[in-house]
């Protein structure tokens, strides 16, 4: 009688404590153009700032669920590698319109558990990654970066080194101390970085992370940090956080993909991207970017609107210096797309670049180069004469090296976030043009709800 008793009571607690459970709901919303899922991550840190402080979250009944109250398979991927939730930590899942995410303090309910998409092997110190939608297998190099290989038994990879650093500045520079620079000057990518570490992380419904830390041995405690996820869906989620631990002076700081499909069409690549909104040569001729373009007959018109479109192997007339294009505005999206192929290689910018008004904070700020078969994005601080010649921009920004250095301090911390893909099926440039511009869209469309 006194066990029948007690099972009763211990019946009525779980009870209670099930009908007064609570919940949290955080909802995603995302634009959809393409019919295509995008991936919403967010870093634990960010998530719990979201929960109520008076509302104990059991993390491990973290269920997504899309509009129709469909459950969505997630990952969390241990970024710092402790083995236990921690705020560095990132979620992430596929949606397409909205998801919520629902959070119980109920501490009964188990994380659930959902199957990998993505087959992982190592070989050799890298790593390949197939399955999913991936047109092209992607290799994870020994320095973490992505590249997209063995496309239709093409030799040659068809886009690599996705989210690369290229680093140029004053080695060992005391300006702060005593305002000399020193004569020093070296130009470095992160492929020349030390590998302090490289790990595959997690391989979940979403797709397969790798995390490594990249120092340099010539600019003294930067570190690039790269979290790499290949997606299910055929695309790379590259993240770059450039940690400053001293004081450094530096005149490039640019993150880059290179060789998009250069390596394997030499006839038919064409170089798309939206229309600048700046472009500094198209100011120095007192035209528009349209007009610079137009006169090398690079405009295509789709749906509409003007984007700009050339041989992606050819130097295009460039006003001076021997860039196909330099001081032009970030925009969304840019690609190489292939004719033969009916293939594109693209980077989307995961919010949309902000363009400054004021013409030094513009040149100062991050502008986008096309030069070596290289995307180029960040800090380009040459200040160069040919800014004199020009009555339009002569005198709108000092050209002297000890104005322009970007000086960075112990504690600083660059983030550039892109996604990378490549996938074929085009059926022409328009169509390209059309699905990156919609793509693009959709990517920085993603919102949470608060």
């Amino acid at each position: 009688m006194k066990k029948n008793r007690i099972a009763i009571v211990l019946f009525i607690i779980i009870a209670v404590c099930l009908t007064f459970a609570e919940t949290v709901e955080l909802r995603v919303n995302a634009e959809t153009l393409t019919g295509d899922p995008v991936a919403y991550r967010i870093y634990m840190y960010e998530a719990l700032e979201l929960i109520p402080e008076d509302f104990d979250a059991n993390w491990d009944s973290l269920r997504v669920f899309d509009a129709e109250e469909n459950e969505i398979p997630y990952q969390i991927d241990d970024l710092d590698g402790n083995g236990k939730l921690s705020a560095h930590d990132m979620l992430s899942f596929f949606m397409t319109g909205t998801a919520k995410m629902v959070i119980s303090d109920d501490l009964s309910l188990d994380r659930p558990e959902y199957d990998a998409v993505l087959s992982v092997n190592e070989v050799d110190g890298e790593f390949i990654v197939t399955g999913g939608e991936l047109d092209a297998e992607v290799k994870i190099d020994n320095h973490g970066f992505a590249n997209y290989v063995n496309y239709r038994n093409f030799e040659e990879a068809v886009y690599t080194e996705l989210g690369i650093m290229r680093i140029a500045g004053w080695k060992g520079s005391t300006f702060w101390a005593d305002g000399q620079l020193g004569n020093k000057h070296e130009e470095k990518t992160s492929y020349n970085f030390k590998v302090n570490e490289m790990e595959f992380v997690n391989s979940g419904p979403v797709g397969a992370t790798f995390v490594s830390d990249l120092e340099s041995e010539t600019f003294i405690g930067v570190h690039q940090i790269l979290i790499t996820q290949v997606m299910a869906n055929g695309e790379c989620f590259v993240e770059s956080n450039i940690i400053f631990e001293t004081y450094t002076d530096l005149m490039k700081l640019q993150e880059m993909s290179t060789k998009a499909l250069t390596s394997v069409d030499m006839e038919t690549l064409k170089h798309i991207m939206p229309l600048p909104r700046r472009l500094v040569w198209a100011e120095q001729l007192n035209s528009s970017s349209f007009d610079y373009w137009n006169d090398r007959e690079a405009i295509e018109i789709v749906n509409g609107q003007p984007y700009v479109c050339f041989d992606a192997l050819d130097a295009m007339k460039p006003l001076w210096w021997g860039a196909t294009y330099i001081y032009s505005s970030p925009e969304s999206w840019r690609g190489n797309y292939s004719e033969d192929l009916g293939a594109c290689a693209y980077s989307i910018s995961v919010e949309k670049p902000l363009v400054y008004a004021n013409f030094n904070d513009f040149v100062m700020g991050n502008t986008w180069v096309y030069e070596s078969r290289e995307f180029r994005d960040g800090l380009f601080r040459w200040m160069p004469a040919e800014f004199n010649a020009f009555e339009t921009t002569e005198g709108n920004v000092s050209t002297d090296t000890v104005d322009c250095v970007a000086h960075f301090f112990p504690g600083d911390n660059v983030v550039f976030r892109k996604v990378y893909g490549f996938t074929d099926g085009f059926a022409n440039t328009a169509d390209a043009i059309g699905y990156l511009e919609a793509r693009a869209v959709e990517i920085e469309s993603i919102t949470l709800a608060e």
